[in-house]
This record gives C-alpha cells, structure tokens and sequence, in this order.
C-alpha cells in the first residue's frame, strides 16, 4: 500500500512537469480605469489545465487560484522555482483576479507614444515597464524590464518612493513624482540558470482603458 501511494505521488508529479513544459495560451482582460471590474478575466491553459478566472468579489480571491496554479508556468520546477518567464508577466497577469484595494496602490498605467503602448506599474519595490512595438506586440524576451528597490521598503504598502526618484516639490506617495530620467531599467527575463524558458509573441490592446493581452508562449529547453 505504502509503495503504491509513493508511486502515485511520483506519476502526479512528473504528470505536473509535463503540463509545466507544454506551450502556454493567455487570454487577458483588465480595465486600467476600474470602471468595469466585473468584466476583467484571466484565461490561461497548459497541457491539461484549462483555467478560466476571475475576481471572487466576495472572498476577495481569484475563483480558480491562479494565483498558485501559475507556479507551473512561472518556475522551472518545484524545487529550483527559477523564473522562466519575466517577473514582470506574472505580475501583470494577476491584476485581473486581484482585489482594488490592492491594485489602486500598483498604479498600473498605459501610455500611447504613437503606434506602442507602454505599460507600467509598481509592486512590492520594482517598477516594471512592458513596451510593443508598433504593431502591439511584446516580445518577451526582450519587451519586459524592471527597476528595483525605488521605494523606501519593499512592503505592499504604503508606496512611498526614494527622495533621489522624486521629482523637485513632489510628495513620496505621488506616483506623477517620479523622475524617469533618473530610472535605470534592466531587462527582465527567465532566469539565465533556469532549466527551461519560454518564448513567444503576444498581442497587446488598449481601448476605452481595457488593457487585453493574447498569444501563445512556446517552451524552450536551456542546455
């Protein structure tokens, strides 16, 4: 009895690796103005999960855990837990099932600079920047970038920003204060020793501030 338990235990977990290493479809909707909240989703699928969520307004929860269940795309396996995707991807894909009260303080914003859209957004002490080209697609091994440690602490809340990224006159609190030119992005990718990566292209869209986001992203084995 004891074998065959342990031997069930091995079958889901390599049956989970599997799943991990297929290709990835993402199906994203956020309304940046929080107008609208009922209509903002995430659905997602790899190998045999097929998720479709959203906000539980009641509990404050995504309805289908996303929040976990991304662990097999994001990590290279259960043990290492190496990103093979940008930080900032898995961070943004959450704004759909996570409650305002949270999200307000990420300031989550898109700008129009001709044909690209730039996304930006703070949490937990790193800015994160997402930039199409001008056909609104990123490229996620090149489109994503972060800045870390612009806040004072790295907690949720409250944001308060370094006074080097302040703008002269402006309060710690105001995300208008910060001074860009004074941002030193570096590019946020899958970890360089992680075990495997993803590639792929996905279709960006803003419109009456919906932010949608599509594509598939395609596993890449690092030797």
């Amino acid at each position: 009895m004891k074998k065959s338990f342990l031997i069930g235990i091995v079958l889901v977990f390599v049956a989970n690796l599997s799943a991990a290493a297929q290709e990835v479809s993402i199906d994203f909707r956020y309304n940046v103005l929080r107008t609208e909240p009922t209509g903002n989703y995430l659905n997602w699928s790899t190998g045999n999960i097929n998720i479709q969520d959203s906000l539980d307004a009641v509990t404050g929860a995504s309805k289908a855990r996303s929040t976990g269940e991304l662990d097999a795309v994001r990590y290279d396996s259960t043990t290492t837990r190496r990103y093979t995707i940008p930080v900032g991807l898995r961070q943004l894909l959450l704004f759909p099932i996570c409650p305002t009260r949270y999200t307000d303080l990420f300031h989550l914003t898109v700008l129009e600079e001709g044909q690209k859209l730039v996304v930006r957004f703070i949490l937990d002490g790193t800015l994160y920047q997402i930039r199409t080209d001008d056909r609104k697609q990123v490229d996620i091994r090149n489109a994503f970038s972060k800045a870390e440690g612009i806040t004072v602490t790295n907690a949720l809340v409250p944001v308060n920003l370094k006074p080097e990224y302040i703008l002269p006159g402006s309060t710690a609190t105001d995300w208008n204060s910060i001074d860009w030119s004074k941002i030193q992005w570096r590019p946020d990718t899958a970890e360089t020793d992680a075990s495997r990566k993803y590639n792929g292209i996905l279709m960006v869209g803003y419109s009456n501030g919906i932010l949608t986001i599509e594509g598939t992203l395609m596993p890449q084995s690092i030797n």
